[in-house]
């Protein structure tokens, strides 16, 4: 009898898989004028990567999105600036907590969460 090799899932620390946690921030436009939306509102993560996308449903241009943190992000440091219709992030280095972030286009901001509980 031989045995079945089955392939082993990757780990880190803690035993958890990693997976991304992904958020996307759709821009448009309505009868009052330019809107942003993240959905979900609460991004919960952890252990991997955060990935944000951009879909713009305006028209085809590239439109600058930048994120930033009130009262200081996971991972600290400048504002996370997206260019190119998505960024993503490792939460290797990233402090644990619930963090309030703005997200901002053509002047107009929201402010959406994201969760990375300790322990991850």
């Amino acid at each position: 009898m031989s045995k079945k090799k089955t392939a082993k899932k990757p780990r880190v620390s803690g035993g958890h898989s990693r997976r991304t946690a992904a958020a996307t921030i759709f821009l448009f436009k309505n009868d009052n004028g330019f809107r942003i939306r993240t959905s979900p509102q609460l991004l919960t993560a952890g252990p991997g990567y955060i990935e944000w996308t951009v879909v713009n449903l305006i028209n085809d241009d590239p439109i600058d999105v930048e994120i930033t943190w009130p009262n200081g992000s996971p991972w600290g440091g400048a504002p996370i600036k997206i260019k190119n219709g998505n960024e993503r992030k490792g939460l290797t280095d990233a402090k644990p907590g619930r963090f309030k972030y703005n997200v901002t286009a053509n002047g107009y901001t929201e402010d959406p969460e994201v969760e990375y509980p300790d322990g991850n």
